[in-house]
């Protein structure tokens, strides 16, 4: 079952203050989606799109509006970078269950490379609620093996908050073996998992390839407009932080005029808690449960055997606040999610 935190008090809270905003959750099936909106204004969108090859919450949108996630392959825009075409908006995805690739799934693959490669299939909106401060949205979707079979039955509830201009998404999922065993391998690719827009890149992520809104490839060989700063819970900053081991991942940055911090938060009531940083300056932020020896050579492999019928749990935050929060306003922020998640 999954793992509910404790959240009558924040409901009280938010929902007493008389300017409390009000989430509408929107169902468009469709659509193929779900909107979360904000004050009649979209904040996020649960979406199953088939050339994404699993469930992903896109677009997610800041306080002052602007896009906190790449737009490219599905809603492009102009300056975006064209690498990774699988990582889209914020997931839940791993590069080897049973051996197969849930992570790198795309329609950029070959035929050939899907072979390989499984997907995760919306079954069913459960339900969803709008509220003052609050929303919730619950999913139940299939991890499916390429040859048709369903590996894990995943249930998945979605919790929006806003106060102020401070948002912040909780994601409780569990994840039961319906068929057979499932051995969750020792891989880097995954677990928990965003890409940001491009301007909150590293400014040494040069040259690339970047992409116009109308598909035009050019190359991109300098810095304007790259002012992401990432850094983690433990200290490290920049690219010294991948693979290590933190509570948090965080990067803060511009995006057009708007100072913004984004955070994701590993509960201490995780497996293998905590995780390592799937992060990458080139606009990643993930967080991986599993990995170890592939983040490391000389660690010791390590797998995750979870038995047929058998249930596993996480939950995580995705934690958004305006300007450059510093690591002390992080971790206050990390502690008030970590209070009930022990």
């Amino acid at each position: 079952m999954i793992r509910f935190a404790t959240i009558a008090l924040a409901v009280l809270l938010l929902s007493s203050t008389a300017d409390a905003q009000t989430f509408k959750v929107v169902r468009r099936e469709d659509r193929s989606r779900v909107d979360v909106e904000l004050d009649g204004r979209l904040f996020t969108s649960y979406r199953w799109d088939e050339r994404i090859g699993r469930p992903v919450l896109f677009p997610i949108m800041s306080a002052g509006g602007n896009y906190l996630t790449r737009g490219f392959p599905i809603e492009t825009r102009d300056n975006e970078t064209i690498n990774h075409p699988h990582q889209v908006g914020s997931s839940l995805v791993y590069g080897d269950v049973n051996g197969i690739d849930f992570w790198n799934t795309s329609a950029f693959r070959t035929p050939k490379e899907l072979e390989r490669m499984g997907r995760i299939v919306l079954k069913e909106i459960v339900s969803s609620k709008s509220g003052k401060g609050i929303g919730e949205l619950v999913t139940r979707s299939h991890w499916v093996h390429p040859k048709g079979k369903s590996m894990l039955l995943e249930t998945t509830r979605f919790t929006f908050y806003a106060k102020g201009s401070v948002r912040w998404i909780d994601r409780d999922t569990t994840l039961i073996a319906v068929n057979e065993d499932v051995v969750f391998g020792d891989n880097k690719e995954g677990f928990f998992a965003l890409h940001l827009n491009v301007q909150l890149q590293q400014d040494d992520q040069f040259p690339v390839k970047i992409t116009s809104a109308a598909g035009a490839i050019s190359d991109r060989t300098v810095k304007d407009a790259l002012s992401g700063r990432y850094f983690t819970s433990e200290g490290l900053q920049g690219n010294s932080l991948w693979g290590t081991s933190a509570k948090w991942a965080a990067v803060t940055g511009r995006i057009g005029t708007e100072d913004v911090t984004i955070a994701v938060f590993d509960s201490p009531g995780n497996p293998n808690f905590p995780a390592r940083m799937m992060v990458r300056p080139y606009g990643l932020l993930a967080l991986n449960p599993f990995g170890q020896r592939a983040f490391d050579a000389g660690n010791a492999q390590r797998k995750l055997t979870l038995k047929a019928g058998r249930s596993i749990a996480f939950r995580y935050r995705l934690f958004i606040s305006p300007g450059n929060a510093d690591a002390a306003t992080i971790e206050k922020a990390y502690q008030a999610f970590s209070a009930n998640n022990n």
